[in-house]
C-alpha cells in the first residue's frame, strides 16, 4: 500500500479529524483547526517553533515557505517515500494535531 495512503486512513480514523480540500490539497482539521495537509513528497504538519527545529533535523525535510501563522506556528515537510517513514511521520502528525486541538480550546 501506498505510504501516504496509509496515512490519510490512520488519521480519517482519528477522534475530531476531518479531512477537506482546502486550497487544492488534502488537509486534515481538528475541531476545525488545520494541523497537516498531505505534500509532494509527505506530510507537511504545523508546528510550534521549537518543535519545527527539531522535525528540521530529519533528513530532506524543509520549513514551507511563507507558511507563518498569527501564532507563530509553522509548516514543516515531514518525507514519507517508503513505507517506513509512515511511523516517523504519524509521530509528528499526533505532535501537530494535539498542538492545534489544544489551540482549539474544550469543546
Amino acid at each position: 500500500m501506498d505510504p501516504l495512503a496509509t496515512i490519510v486512513e490512520r488519521l480519517e480514523a482519528w477522534k475530531d479529524v476531518t479531512r477537506e480540500k482546502l486550497n487544492r490539497k488534502d488537509s486534515f482539521l481538528v475541531r476545525g483547526q488545520v494541523f497537516a495537509y498531505l505534500g509532494r513528497k509527505g506530510v507537511v504538519v504545523k508546528l510550534a517553533p521549537p518543535q519545527v527545529s527539531e522535525a528540521l533535523k530529519i533528513k530532506d525535510a524543509k520549513k514551507i515557505k511563507g507558511s507563518v501563522d498569527e501564532d507563530g506556528r509553522e509548516y514543516v515537510q515531514i518525507p514519507v517515500i517508503t513505507p517506513r517513514e509512515v511511523e516517523r511521520a504519524m509521530l509528528w502528525l499526533r505532535r501537530a494535531c494535539r498542538l492545534s486541538r489544544s489551540a482549539a480550546g474544550p469543546v
